[in-house]
């Protein structure tokens, strides 16, 4: 039996980097030994896979806050930026223009 917590125990820390395929191999394993039962499987699956997504979400989280925040530090134009400058070169277009009629 300890030997299995150790693996579930695994299972949890590595979660992130783990397949459902394997999630779901280790978890069989156990049912077939006895350790648990099928539906107590089921629930570890769900609740590992719940987990692994979780787990994801903040890494995709937290990359993306640091890109932005690289970002943010260095001196690159953001697409906002491009943005509000060809806004108002388009404004700036209609006043010349609008200066040149009335020299004419």
């Amino acid at each position: 039996m300890s030997e299995s917590l150790r693996k579930l125990g695994l299972i949890g820390i590595g979660a992130l980097a783990i397949t459902e395929e394997k999630i779901r191999q280790t978890i069989d394993e156990l049912v077939e030994k006895g350790e648990m039962n099928r539906d107590e499987g089921k629930s570890l699956v769900h609740e590992l896979l719940t987990e692994k997504t979780r787990q994801m979400q903040e890494l995709g989280d937290k990359i993306s806050e640091d890109v932005q925040n690289a970002i943010g530090r260095s001196k690159i134009a953001s697409k906002d930026d491009i943005v509000r400058l060809e806004e108002k070169i388009v404004e700036l277009e209609k006043v010349v223009k609008e200066l040149a009629g009335k020299q004419e």
